[in-house]
Formats: C-alpha cells, sequence, structure tokens
C-alpha cells in the first residue's frame, strides 16, 4: 500500500520553529533541532489534514503580535477582493472536469454566482495538469474559453497550476511525492511545456490577476523523519515553477495558497508576490480568540514582508445549514475586520470532495463547503456572503 493510503501524519510547528527559520541553499526552512521537537498527529483525510493544521495553530499560540486588538493589513492591494473557487458541478476530479469540459455549465453556473453574489469580482479556477499532457492543444483551447466564459460574469481569474490536496475519501488529483522527488532536472522538464503554453501564451491576459503556482503543498506538515528531504524537494519544486513563471514575462502576481500553518506561510513568502492562506475557523474544535491569534499571525507577517494578503480559501463547511451560516458570518467577519481580502470555498454544488450532500457522494468532516445548490437555487442563509 502506498503512504497515501495510510492515515497521514501532521508535524506539529510551535512558535519557537517560526521564530528560528534558517535559509539554507534557497530554501526557507526551519531548524532541524526545532523540527526534530514536532510531534505527530493521526489524520484520514487531507480536509482532516487541514483541521489538523488549524488546530495545531491554535493549540501552539502562533501569533507574532503583542497587540491584544485587530491590526489591519498596510499593503490593501487585495483586501475588497471578493469572490470564490470554482469547481463546475459535473466532474468529481480535476483530470475529469477537464477532460469533460463543459463550457455551457461553465458560464451557467458563473452566471449564477454573480446572479446571487452581485459583488463577486473574482474566481479562483484549478487546472489540471493531467489533462493538459494528454493533449496540450485541446486543454489550451479549453482553458481560454474558460477565461472567457468568466470574463463574460466580470470576472477575473486566478488560475491554480498545480494541486497538493490528496483527499483519501475522494481524490482531486494532481500533483504526487512520486514526481517531486524525481532528479531536478527531470522534474523541471516534466512542468516545463505546461508552464510554456499556459502561463507563457497568457503572461499579460488582463483577464488573470494572479497565478497560484500550487494549492496546499505539504512544506512543513510531515513527519520529521520525511520533512528534510521531502520538504525541501517540495519547496525546490515550487521556487523552480516560480522563476519559470517570472521568466516567461508572467505579469500577474505569482502565489503559494498553504494550509492554515504560520510556518509554511512563513517558508514560501520568498517565492510568493501574495501571501495567500486557508485560514478555516472550525467550530467546537478551537476557540475563536485562538482563531484570530492565527489571523493576527498572517497580518503580522504580511505588514513585516509589505506584501498584499489573501485569503484563497476560507469558511468550514458543514451539512447543517444554520451551523455554515453562522460559519460564514463569524469568518469573513474576522477578515474583513483585518483588512484580508477572500475567495472563500467553494461557488457551486460539484461532485468534488467536501462539495455536495450524501445524496450525492461519499461526505467528509467537512460536510459541504457549496454555497449554490445541485439545482442552482442558494444555500438557505448563505445571502449572508453579501453582507461583508
Amino acid at each position: 500500500m502506498s503512504s497515501f493510503g495510510r492515515p497521514r501524519l501532521f508535524a506539529v510547528v510551535s512558535p519557537a520553529m517560526l521564530l528560528t527559520h534558517t535559509r539554507s541553499r534557497g530554501v526557507a526552512s526551519v531548524s532541524e533541532q526545532n523540527a526534530g521537537e514536532a510531534s505527530e498527529v493521526n489524520v484520514s483525510t487531507r480536509r482532516e489534514f487541514v483541521k489538523a493544521a488549524v488546530l495545531t495553530a491554535a493549540a501552539s499560540g502562533t501569533s507574532l503580535l503583542a497587540e491584544d486588538h485587530a491590526t489591519p493589513v498596510r499593503n490593501q492591494a487585495f483586501s475588497q477582493m471578493r469572490g470564490f473557487n470554482y469547481q463546475p458541478s459535473y466532474g468529481s476530479c480535476g483530470f475529469e472536469i477537464w477532460q469533460n469540459f463543459e463550457p455551457i455549465t461553465f458560464e451557467k453556473e458563473l452566471g449564477q454566482g454573480k446572479q446571487l453574489f452581485p459583488r463577486i469580482g473574482a474566481i479562483r479556477l484549478w487546472l489540471s495538469w493531467d489533462s493538459f499532457i494528454r493533449s496540450p492543444a485541446r486543454f489550451k483551447e479549453r482553458f481560454d474559453r474558460a477565461l472567457q466564459c468568466a470574463s463574460s460574469n466580470q470576472l477575473a481569474v486566478m488560475p491554480v497550476l498545480f494541486n497538493r490536496w490528496h483527499d483519501y475519501t475522494l481524490d482531486y488529483g494532481g500533483i504526487y511525492i512520486d514526481q517531486i522527488l524525481l532528479d531536478s532536472a527531470d522534474r523541471h522538464n516534466l512542468f516545463q511545456q505546461y508552464l510554456e503554453e499556459v502561463v507563457g501564451n497568457h503572461a499579460d491576459d488582463k483577464r488573470i490577476f494572479a497565478w497560484d503556482l500550487c494549492n496546499e503543498p505539504m512544506l512543513t506538515n510531515l513527519t520529521h523523519s520525511w520533512t528534510a528531504t521531502f520538504r525541501d524537494a517540495e519547496y525546490a519544486w515550487l521556487e523552480d515553477v516560480y522563476q519559470s513563471c517570472k521568466q516567461l514575462g508572467a505579469k500577474a502576481s505569482l502565489c503559494v495558497s498553504t494550509v492554515p500553518t504560520l510556518a509554511d506561510a512563513v517558508l514560501v513568502e520568498p517565492i510568493s508576490d501574495i501571501l495567500a492562506i486557508h485560514p478555516y475557523w472550525i467550530p467546537n474544535s478551537f476557540t475563536k480568540s485562538a482563531y484570530e491569534k492565527q489571523l493576527d499571525s498572517y497580518v503580522e507577517l504580511a505588514n513585516r514582508t509589505n506584501k498584499p494578503l489573501l485569503a484563497t480559501e476560507t469558511c468550514w463547511g458543514s451539512l447543517d445549514d444554520k451551523e455554515r451560516v453562522q460559519i460564514i458570518r463569524y469568518t469573513l467577519g474576522e477578515l474583513k475586520s483585518r483588512g484580508i481580502g477572500w475567495l472563500a470555498y467553494l461557488l457551486h454544488f460539484s461532485l468534488i470532495a467536501d462539495a455536495h450532500g450524501a445524496d450525492s457522494g461519499p461526505v467528509g468532516s467537512p460536510g459541504n463547503l457549496s454555497f449554490i445548490q445541485k439545482d442552482g437555487t442558494l444555500r438557505p442563509g448563505h445571502e449572508i456572503f453579501n453582507d461583508y
């Protein structure tokens, strides 16, 4: 059985690790001594892993701020951004979505989103390298058509080039350990055509406001025995992707969307024009005070580096509509008070993990994170999004 068939182990990050991070061989990494002090927590799915990461940050009190009040982000380039992640309803993984591309569905569902949430101005759109390599020409046509669908609904796009979120219950697909641990030259060659054809051909595309290089890389969030080899290899891969995109002339900002740990945000800051975070508040799992301290830590990092801060995923899920509304209300209120813009997860019902009820496939502990139901109507109470 591969490692992806077993419960994942998460390395608990302490504040000392964050404050003693070092840069060696171009990698911003925590010191080995402190990393060795990490403890382990079993988790069974990627969303469970995200939950564990949030709980760890809460338990460790990762705020670097002395103040108790909320300090706003100084670089407010994206503070007013309001939008969503979008996964089309017809696919259960990225490969399926792009292989069976349905522009009519894209147009319809983005139109529903704009009608129900008239102030949104952006979407985060996940791409598929796996689909690209089957037919680069076809994928390029479909990507451009998707950009047209977004533009026709007055929505700017943040394409997600690669994905490292893997769900054991209903996997989305993406990049795996085997590919990251390739020799650096082989790894570069494996992905270079994709970057040239997708990023290079859209380097000055005004419909794209930012490129997300990778969704939720593992980085520091593994057992210590994995960390030294894997973390550095994954960072080296991300750094290579970042440099390739810059060399290809990408005008839009570049970022790496990290799981809810400050350690990862610190690690990818040198290769991030935007600090892209996933601040999920999970009720009954940790206190609101701990969540607020976590947000303050992100703001402190953004202000120290003078970079904009954007929540590229947020708003934990629930199968109970009333509970979900309370999660949305609290989460968005805290983000807004700090000047953090957001792309909430998830605009529309989908067959992918965590975007539907039990009648449409496996359901994990996050429940349902979608805002619009299968029939195109709004989930009860979810219009609360428009208040923020």
